[in-house]
């Protein structure tokens, strides 16, 4: 989608840009991997890293759990089990050198606050992990909107958190776009009628095609915010056809 630009982001009306944390302004898989290993070798569970690629990664920690455990689990060790596995995420991330965004996110999201649109992070993930990440790699300050798992009933694949985020961002939903690297993070924002850039940190862009994104990426370096708006507008010109 690149090329010269002949026109400024200001010449365009008020877009929304939501991101989904994990995998998608950071890749956190190997700080999840490492604290999902901690937790199943503690509890006997057999670890393997295609387990945690197959069944974990992903996934929201409580679909996982009812994967591996099946409904064997109540409420109270689910509840227990989530915040061991976030504790220890918590824990590694923190002794974590050198932790940074994807690549070219910074810029990038100071080109879409510079222009005067609207951002929001949507995330399954618990406040702790969220505070803690935005703290690691500096970005808190371009979110106009932060939401998380204590926002919402219904974690992803539940569209609830993307239709949340588009109604206090006050933006049309035809002029949102959500950036996300997870199968069920896709299919919460279909489910919301938004449109999807699908990020290659966890999926090959086949896969992440395949579940109906209109677009992937491996990082944000490649293109803009312009860019980004242009194909928003292709897009809903061509449903108009």
């Amino acid at each position: 989608m690149g090329g010269a630009i002949a026109f400024s982001l200001q010449s365009f009306m008020e877009y929304g840009f939501i991101f989904d944390m994990d995998g998608v302004i950071i890749d956190s898989n190997p700080y999840h991997k490492i604290s999902w290993e901690n937790f199943l070798v503690k509890t006997g569970y057999p670890y393997s890293d295609e387990l945690f690629e197959k069944t974990i990664s992903g996934q929201t920690g409580t679909t996982s759990l009812r994967i591996l455990f099946g409904n064997e689990l109540s409420e109270g060790e689910m509840d227990g089990y989530l915040e061991e596995i976030d504790g220890e995420f918590q824990k590694i991330l923190a002794k974590a050198d050198r932790v940074g965004s994807l690549p070219g996110l910074p810029d990038f999201l100071r080109a879409v606050k510079g222009a005067g649109h609207k951002t929001a992070l949507a995330t399954s993930a618990p406040t702790g992990n969220v505070d803690l990440t935005l703290d690691k790699i500096n970005l808190r300050e371009f979110f106009d909107l932060i939401l998380d798992k204590s926002d919402v009933t219904n974690g992803k694949p539940d569209p609830e958190v993307y239709l949340k985020s588009v109604s206090r961002l006050g933006v049309k939903k035809d002029h949102c776009i959500v950036f996300e690297d997870s199968l069920a993070g896709i299919r919460a924002a279909l489910n919301a009628g938004l449109k999807v850039i699908g990020v290659t940190t966890s999926h090959s862009r086949d896969v992440l095609l395949e579940q109906g994104v209109i677009m992937t990426i491996d990082d944000f370096q490649s293109f803009t915010p312009v860019d980004v708006i242009q194909l928003i507008d292709r897009t809903n010109n061509k449903r108009l056809e």
